[in-house]
């Protein structure tokens, strides 16, 4: 499999690893996920962690996946986390950022996980939300 997903009710987080390179039709079968899993609701934050992988997708499918994101965007407020640790994957996640800054859900890329620390609000530090929420 190419990516795990998991929710952590406690936290409000979901957590979506990318285990190996995903390409654009699987990142979206991936967000597609999210929505259908068990517990989900509006407003949770999304960690992608494309760290354990070599995502890469062109700036064409980045645009895709921006639209996609488009017409599945939140009808409240939410925030969407990337750690991306190679700089293709962290590029087009900033691409991905500018693309996406008028929808409701709020996207930031971090490059490693204490940067990314409190950003999400949620009063728990990064690395600290990944060990609770294990594949």
């Amino acid at each position: 499999m190419s990516h795990t997903i998991k929710l952590n009710k406690e936290l409000g987080v979901i957590v979506l690893r990318a285990k190996r390179s995903m390409d654009v039709v699987e990142i979206q079968a991936a967000f597609n996920e999210v929505v259908h899993l068990p517990g989900f609701k509006e407003g949770l934050s999304l960690v992608v962690d494309f760290r354990g992988s070599e995502t890469l997708i062109t700036g064409a499918e980045t645009r895709l996946l921006a639209d996609y994101a488009k017409r599945a965007d939140a009808k409240c407020a939410a925030k969407w986390l990337f750690l991306a640790s190679s700089d293709v994957t962290y590029g087009l996640s900033r691409m991905f950022m500018a693309l996406s800054s008028q929808h409701e859900v709020e996207t930031h890329v971090f490059r490693n996980v204490t940067d990314a620390d409190d950003w999400l609000g949620v009063g728990v530090e990064m690395d600290e939300i990944l060990a609770r929420t294990p594949d």
